[in-house]
């Protein structure tokens, strides 16, 4: 019988492979490749579904033994929390934007939706300081779509 989380682990990891481009890597290829995109993509999004912090996700995934072999992990390939970390900050946007996309055919969506899109841009840094320390900001953009029924 499958629990919720296992439920979500196997459908988060479904869409993290589809996600990558191609048939996905080995979870965790000997060498010094490091762990697969799609399992630090399956890895945040149960971070985000347990909701614990890194280094408690961690301790929780070695307890977790049906999660952990749905990613492919074994308790000695689990990867240290501070490596989940720094290698999010690697994976490239157009990925994050892929498991997005895939993950709005999961629900339903009423009739009444609404859209927002809200720009950022840092204007304020002083010039000496940005030419002192080379510092670049580009704007950023988010966009926002909300079912108002749900």
């Amino acid at each position: 019988m499958h629990t919720k989380t296992s439920h979500f682990t196997e459908t988060v990891v479904s869409l993290a492979q589809k996600a990558v481009i191609g048939p996905p890597d080995p979870a965790y290829p000997p060498g010094e490749e490091g762990y697969a995109d799609w399992v630090i993509l399956a890895v945040q999004g149960l971070k985000e579904y347990l909701g614990h912090p890194y280094r408690k996700l961690m301790n929780v995934l070695r307890e977790m033994q049906r999660v952990a072999k749905t990613l492919g992990l074994t308790p000695e390939t689990e990867p240290h929390f501070t490596t989940v970390c720094s290698r999010k900050q690697a994976i490239p946007m157009k990925r994050w934007r892929a498991i997005l996309d895939q993950t709005v055919e999961l629900h339903d969506l009423g009739d009444v939706q609404a859209i927002d899109a809200a720009g950022m841009d840092r204007v304020q840094a002083s010039q000496h300081y940005a030419k002192r320390t080379d510092y670049t900001f580009e704007a950023g953009t988010t966009t926002l779509l909300v079912d108002c029924d749900t």
